[in-house]
């Protein structure tokens, strides 16, 4: 019984539909995230480890588990994940509190974000915030959105709730904005929109002012240089690297902010590394190889509303703002435009659960591809 269920219910087995653009584009950045994790990390791992290779190797093991997870997924029915969107909604839920159960949630810096599995550790607020995303795909694709919107917005509202107290910020706001820009673009009135969000931003307001760290973070974003060695130290050191690599940058390997000056620069702040190494001429094709995967994105969601899969293109439209809104903040904190947030740059940053995601992300992405390309070959409207 258990598998005829996984094989009718959940696996599909006619042969992979490639999609060598979307393809293309995520190779080309995990290849670039390669690396430049590695030009980060050889000196620091060294120093924290004693072994030059620990997080370069982490990461490997990351991206191999990444891309075996993406190859399942891809062979999974979109059905499924829409027929229990709702599981996926208290799954969302339920990791969100599973990390206040004393042995299982992890402090790191100061928040109680991770899960900690004892041979590995989870950023929860990253799959919570997938899961219910999926809901909200599912839940618009069976609604209007104009009369689904209250609901959805209630259900992120709770969940924004509890990443308060997780201090994720950063997650609220990529959650808050991928569901608002999906909802627009499926038909959202405009008055609706934009009363909605005035309300969230002023809603936001408070939690910067009442959290003294975000305060000062905000304050050092606004002059970073009233305090150069406190809270304006990180953007500080991102512009120094901007500027110390020019337009060619200073070579790969040559970067003196890794060397212990510029934080979290196989992370947070890995663009202004490929900055001052590669140059300015480079951050600008990796911004374009990230613009190709958004139109590819969502000629997939427009293809997939042709062909009447209407959570298939829900599921495209909301992956594609995902990775977009997060490759933005992430660009946008390195150059000074966004107050300093934990965020990586999708498929290149060192972190395991974020790219984990982007590998979940990517994997529907290619079953979204393959399902359209079998609704064509059915001969249902539309083309590809």
């Amino acid at each position: 019984m258990l598998t005829n269920f996984i094989r009718k219910k959940i696996l599909q087995t006619e042969s992979w539909a490639i999609d060598q653009t979307l393809i293309l584009g995520v190779v080309i950045l995990c290849s670039i995230g390669l690396v430049m994790v590695s030009s980060a990390t050889l000196d620091y791992s060294y120093e924290k480890t004693g072994s030059s290779f620990h997080f370069i190797a982490r990461h490997l093991i990351y991206m191999t588990i990444g891309l075996i997870t993406a190859s399942i997924l891809s062979r999974i029915k979109l059905d499924f994940f829409n027929d229990y969107s709702k599981y996926f909604l208290i799954m969302s839920f339920a990791l969100s509190l599973i990390v206040f159960l004393p042995g299982l949630g992890k402090e790191i810096n100061g928040a109680t974000r991770w899960l900690n599995l004892g041979f590995i550790t989870l950023q929860v607020t990253e799959i919570s915030r997938l899961f219910i995303l999926i809901w909200i795909c599912s839940y618009l694709s069976r609604n209007d959105v104009n009369q689904a919107f209250n609901k959805c917005l209630l259900m992120v509202i709770i969940l924004s709730i509890i990443l308060i107290f997780q201090k994720d910020l950063g997650s609220i706001i990529l959650l808050v904005s991928s569901f608002f820009a999906l909802s627009l673009i499926l038909g959202l009135s405009l008055k609706k929109f934009f009363i909605h969000l005035v309300i969230v931003c002023f809603a936001i307001i408070p939690l910067i002012i009442l959290q003294p760290y975000r305060l000062a973070r905000m304050i050092s974003f606004l002059d970073p240089w009233s305090d150069p060695s406190g809270t304006g130290y990180q953007l500080m050191q991102s512009l120094l690297a901007f500027g110390k690599g020019g337009f060619f940058g200073l070579g790969l390997g040559s970067s003196v902010q890794k060397l212990f000056y510029l934080p979290e620069s196989y992370n947070d702040f890995i663009f202004a590394l490929i900055a001052e190494e590669l140059g300015l001429i480079f951050t600008l094709l990796i911004i374009i190889v990230f613009y190709v995967i958004f139109l590819r994105v969502f000629s997939l969601a427009k293809k997939s509303f042709i062909n009447n899969l209407n959570f298939a293109g829900n599921l495209s439209y909301m992956i594609g703002f995902l990775i977009t809104f997060q490759a933005i903040i992430h660009i946008m904190v390195n150059i000074g435009l966004f107050p300093t947030k934990g965020m990586g740059l999708p498929f290149i940053s060192y972190g395991g659960t974020n790219l984990l995601v982007m590998f979940i992300c990517f994997g529907m992405l290619i079953r979204i591809h393959i399902e359209n390309r079998k609704r064509v070959s059915q001969g249902v409207q539309g083309g590809y």
